[in-house]
């Protein structure tokens, strides 16, 4: 099974914004590109576990990233809907 995000340019600057602060960013920035990128099984996995490793404690899902953005919500329809 793939998985489809499709990114914009403004969700990558945000993403290399936060840089390597967190877990989300990190991995955006490392392996996604502009327009849609498709995601086996075991990289959407992995992106699951770098987000949840951000929320660890207790801690909001994606910090630093504004919950009006594209990539909120992307991010959160791939982490909520996708792989459940």
């Amino acid at each position: 099974m793939a998985y489809l995000l499709k990114l914009t340019s403004d969700d990558m600057k945000a993403a290399n914004f936060v840089g390597h602060r967190y877990g989300w960013s990190d991995w955006v920035s490392a392996n996604l590109t502009v327009g849609d990128n498709f995601l086996c099984e075991a990289e959407a996995w992995d992106l699951a576990e770098y987000l949840e490793s951000d929320a660890e404690g207790g801690h909001s899902y994606f910090p630093m990233l504004s919950s009006e953005s594209n990539l909120y919500r992307v991010l959160s329809q791939f982490l909520f809907e996708e792989l459940v």
